[in-house]
């Protein structure tokens, strides 16, 4: 069970510090850290899911990792194309950290981000399957269930 827990967390992290970074402006800086994170969690997320995928126990879960095995690495390059484009308007800009609103307006970087956030939102909603039939796999199968009292 924690295997499917530890890319759960790899997935969702990325999502979720969105909401940190952006309470904090839309600068340069802060989009390139969050895009830094997001591949810091990512990569893992899609090695993790590469090991898993021959192991899994039921055909749904390797259904399930076999789609994961795409998204995940989508999203993650997705996050280095967004990368590249936010670095090189901190370089057009002339490496002063900017307000970068714009970037969501037209570009490349709304191009690369309309294949990187459905594969982000796959991921995050096939993780959340796969910890579910995780859970019910480890409830349905005989001999997991400890003893509430001590056997002698």
């Amino acid at each position: 069970m924690s295997r499917p827990l530890t890319l759960l967390a790899l997935v969702w992290a990325p999502f979720l510090s969105i909401f940190v970074f952006a309470s904090q402006g839309d600068t340069s800086a802060l989009h390139i850290a969050s895009h830094l994170l997001a591949l810091a969690l990512l990569i893992p997320a899609s090695l993790l899911t590469w090991r898993m995928r021959p192991e899994a126990p039921g055909r749904a879960s390797r259904w399930i990792l076999t789609i994961l095995s795409a998204s995940v690495p989508v999203a993650a390059l997705g996050h280095v194309g967004e990368l590249a484009v936010a670095v090189l308007r901190l370089a057009e800009d002339g490496w002063v950290n900017l307000d970068t609103a714009d970037i969501w307006e037209h570009g490349p970087h709304v191009t690369i981000a309309s294949v990187t956030i459905p594969a982000m939102m796959l991921s995050m909603l096939l993780t959340v399957a796969l910890a579910a039939l995780s859970l019910l796999g480890r409830r349905s199968r005989p001999g997991t269930v400890e003893p509430s009292h001590p056997t002698i």
